[in-house]
């Protein structure tokens, strides 16, 4: 996952007095916050819009801007340096990835603010109109949200955590932007009113951020824009773009690419527009939720901005009043196993910035109704609450105890077989790969030679077309493993143990799994002999004695296969492979090829 550096004087500050980096470390680990290191990190100074850039852990000068996407021939000029905290980033917690989410999170659980934290907003009287344009399919990116923000005048600092906590929503909630993405403008460049809308890809040139004087239609941007080229696959399809433009026809973004240079955040800053748009209105809405909230904690204030849509009427966003849940004292101690009381019940909740009452009349009763805020939008079911009373709980204080009803784990019978199997052809030069179980008729019957049975193991519903069959033998994809490493040095020698799947009307489900091994040697002297000194040597180590008998099998050169079973049990077939079946992977010397099943032995 990603990681976030944490300005540790910034933390600090937040939470009203410095506290040891231990404490800091125990009290984020608690919360589900991943720890790497606290470092010091240099920083650079971007030559083309001015920005801080913070250099990547290890490496001593940069040469590109993430912000504006300017890449230079000579490194940034040096800015100083800041200790940071690195975190790695908790994908389902989207309200902890800035300094502001994890300052909110840390007064709970070190006890300096309890409860819910209170966002009051108003209104900003700035509307923003919606053209029915953008729900086409030909330019599809319907949903909107919007906020404005009063912020003290923004700082370096300030700015590299505003546009880094964007890019980590990006990633976060808007899956790299595809869903949603985020703008953020200087809202005293901006003519109110604000028309979301589509504009032609060659016409309406603006100009983009970190391109100042060089205005671009939107399928330049795409072309030769470094972010439009990082993200030209999400507008691809479509025939028109999405754009937000004010009163005056000025553009303001083309999500999800990019910003205009003239309404950039920057120094001093203190009014700001907020705009999400996406192809996802959960997406959309959970990310300007979090956003605003964060940006409260360090000194911000929201005002309401007003969406009007076309045949759809008005609404005002964001709202950011407390969700509520509701739990029971003795579904959390059936659930968590804790000795909870009522008392402790409700301060587990308050430390994790929750506000709990009483559902019905006095604490007694059990029954309690939790509110918590919008940022918290991982939540969606009362087990997750419970979660959250565990952690204000604290990990640390659950006394560990054996569980009632002891069980001692054991292998299943093929295991310590495969073991043996592996070690041995490990032992015989071998080397193990791992391919994936699902395949398509041309892998596994194919470019095998083998005949498409009428009935074999299929997904009924497939992501993808690539994917629409349970493997029922090994050899495909070992032989993907040889065209992949097909200009190696030769002799190649591979295995696989792994299972397969084979239709089986006993069977509970129609089909049963089989444990299963193959390998094969490719190189200018492979062939029968080479599968069969394999195999006898296998079973030898194994103390199986195999009777063999010719066979006429597609996949092998005639006259050059066989089977072997062990006391009339049929275990596997091997050979030399069939001339077609190597033109077929783009191979080009002979293979040996066995597969074994090890299921037939127990």
């Amino acid at each position: 996952m990603p990681i976030v550096n944490i300005d540790l004087a910034w933390l600090n500050l937040l939470l009203g007095k410095e506290y040891p980096t231990e404490t800091l470390r125990e009290s984020l680990e608690q919360i589900g916050c991943d720890v790497e290191d606290v470092v010091e990190i240099e920083r650079s100074r971007c030559p083309q819009c001015g920005s801080l850039v913070e250099h990547p852990l290890g490496q001593e000068e940069v040469k590109s801007c993430g912000l504006c996407g300017y890449e230079s021939q000579t490194p940034f000029k040096p800015a100083g340096s800041q200790q940071v905290m690195r975190l790695d980033l908790l994908a389902d917690r989207p309200d902890l990835f800035d300094v502001g989410g994890l300052a909110r999170a840390l007064r709970g659980t070190l006890g300096i603010e309890l409860g819910l934290p209170k966002y009051e907003t108003k209104w900003s009287s700035v509307v923003v109109g919606v053209d029915p344009s953008v729900a086409r399919p030909e330019s599809y990116r319907p949903f909107i949200a919007c906020a404005v923000m009063t912020l003290p005048p923004v700082g370096e600092i300030s700015l590299i955590a505003i546009m880094n906590l964007q890019e980590n929503l990006h990633w976060g909630v808007g899956r790299d932007r595809k869903l949603a993405s985020i703008g953020v403008y200087d809202l005293d460049t901006i003519a109110p009113l604000i028309f979301y809308r589509t504009i032609d890809p060659d016409k309406e040139p603006f100009v983009p951020l970190g391109m100042p004087g060089k205005k671009m239609t939107g399928r330049r941007i795409l072309e030769s824009h470094p972010k439009g080229m990082a993200y030209a696959e999400l507008l691809a399809d479509h025939k028109r773009y999405p754009a937000l433009v004010d009163s005056n026809g000025q553009v303001l973004s083309m999500p999800p690419i990019i910003n205009s240079e003239e309404t950039k955040l920057k120094l001093g800053t203190t009014r700001v527009f907020i705009d999400v748009t996406g192809i996802s209105q959960a997406a959309v809405t959970k990310s300007l939720d979090t956003l605003v909230c964060s940006l409260c904690e360090i000194g911000g204030k929201v005002e309401t901005v007003e969406i009007a849509e076309r045949g759809a009427g008005k609404r005002i966003t964001p709202d950011l009043k407390p969700r509520n849940a509701e739990v029971e004292l003795a579904e959390a101690k059936r659930w968590l196993g804790l000795p909870l009381d009522d008392k402790s019940l409700i301060e587990s909740l308050r430390k994790m910035r929750f506000d709990v009452q009483s559902t019905n009349g006095p604490s007694s009763s059990g029954r309690y109704l939790v509110s918590y805020p919008r940022y918290r939008t991982d939540i969606r079911h009362p087990v997750d609450v419970l979660e959250d009373v565990a952690i204000g709980y604290g990990y640390a204080n659950i006394e560990p105890r054996l569980v009632k009803s002891m069980t001692v784990g054991r292998p299943r019978p093929e295991e310590p077989l495969s073991d043996r199997v592996r070690q041995i052809l490990i032992g015989l030069g071998y080397s193990e790969i791992m391919s994936l179980p699902l395949s398509t008729e041309e892998y596994q019957f194919e470019r095998l030679r083998l005949p498409t049975p009428e009935r074999y193991p299929e997904v009924a519903n497939p992501k993808l077309k690539t994917y629409n069959v349970v493997r029922t033998h090994l050899m495909g994809g070992l032989f993907e493993a040889l065209r992949e490493n097909r200009r190696r040095p030769m002799p190649q020698r591979l295995f696989e143990i792994d299972n397969v799947v084979e239709l089986d009307d006993a069977a509970e489900t129609g089909a049963a799994e089989q444990r299963r091994v193959a390998f094969v040697e490719t190189g200018r002297e492979s062939g029968y002999a080479t599968a069969r000194s394999v195999v006898d040597a296998l079973l030898r180590e194994l103390g199986w004695k195999a009777e063999y008998n010719a066979i006429d099998h597609p996949t092998f050169v005639p006259g050059r296969a066989a089977s072997f079973s062990i006391d009339g049990k049929p275990l596997g077939i091997l050979g030399e492979v069939h001339p077609e079946v190597l033109t077929n992977f783009g191979l080009t010397h002979p293979v040996a090829l066995a597969e074994i099943n090890l299921q037939r032995v127990f």
